[in-house]
């Protein structure tokens, strides 16, 4: 009895001692990850309220630029005041400490920049700010759309594809974007696919230009009675429109009641 007595002693005091570290160990894991909660939590609020801070700051810094947009008196004087505050920007030691803080107030300033340059017709000017916008946010739909557009009055059709392939993608609920790629497709004699674009635009918002683009599809179809009824559709509902649009669309309707006699 006396050996299991000693024996025994080992045996209850380790087990003592195990219990011990283990409820140390809880004990201590619980205060740790209390402690981690705790600082995430302010890590992410801090990080809610710079983002907050930083919103508003943008919001601030695009009003300024709106207004003083507004006192000067010519767009080329517009445009050089815009160039001048990127060129100011990009060489800032602060900013270049931040490079995306610095990209966000870029991206308000040649937003500022392309809409100036497209006011004063300048094409070339408005693609290159809209390049440099998707180098900043590579998800800017407009800008894809825009940029687009300028490749298409340019007979760069190709590239006109990929930018509005690329609006669709973000922004699939857009009818310009449709339209558009249907010009594109419709001067490339891609004829379906144009007619497809017109008809999701005409779907999403039935656009008199839709239509009109439409119809003109169909007459180089050859499908004459699909070609009036948009051609009639636009004249029934149009409201609102410039007087030349009028025109030109019951020019068109001449034209194919004219070709559908000749063809009797």
């Amino acid at each position: 009895m006396k050996y299991i007595a000693t024996l025994s002693l080992p045996l209850l005091f380790i087990s003592c001692k195990s219990t011990s570290v283990v409820n140390i160990g809880i004990i201590g894991f619980i205060a740790i990850f209390g402690t981690m909660f705790l600082l995430f939590a302010l890590m992410f609020f801090l990080i809610a309220k710079r983002k907050k801070q930083g919103e508003k700051s943008l919001v601030k810094f695009n009003n300024d630029i709106y207004f003083a947009l507004n006192r000067l008196d010519t767009p080329q004087g517009k445009a050089n005041m815009l160039s001048t505050l990127i060129g100011r920007i990009n060489n800032d030691e602060k900013y270049k400490k931040d490079t995306e803080w610095r990209d966000k107030v870029l991206l308000k300033a040649y937003t500022h920049l392309a809409t100036v340059y497209y006011h004063m017709g300048d094409e070339m000017q408005t693609l290159n700010a809209c390049s440099e916008i998707i180098k900043l946010d590579s998800k800017d739909g407009m800008a894809y759309y825009n940029r687009g557009s300028i490749y298409s009055n340019m007979g760069l059709y190709e590239k006109a594809l990929q930018d509005l392939n690329k609006t669709i993608e973000l922004m699939p609920g857009y009818a310009g974007a449709y339209n558009n790629r249907g010009l594109v497709r419709k001067k490339t004699e891609h004829y379906g696919e144009a007619l497809d674009d017109f008809s999701k635009a005409v779907e999403l918002e039935g656009s008199p230009i839709a239509y009109y683009n439409r119809g003109n599809t169909y007459y180089e179809l050859k499908e004459y009675d699909k070609a009036l009824d948009d051609y009639n559709h636009i004249i029934r509902n149009m409201e609102n429109y410039q007087p030349d649009f009028k025109k030109e669309v019951e020019q068109s309707i001449r034209i194919v009641e004219d070709r559908k006699s000749n063809l009797k």
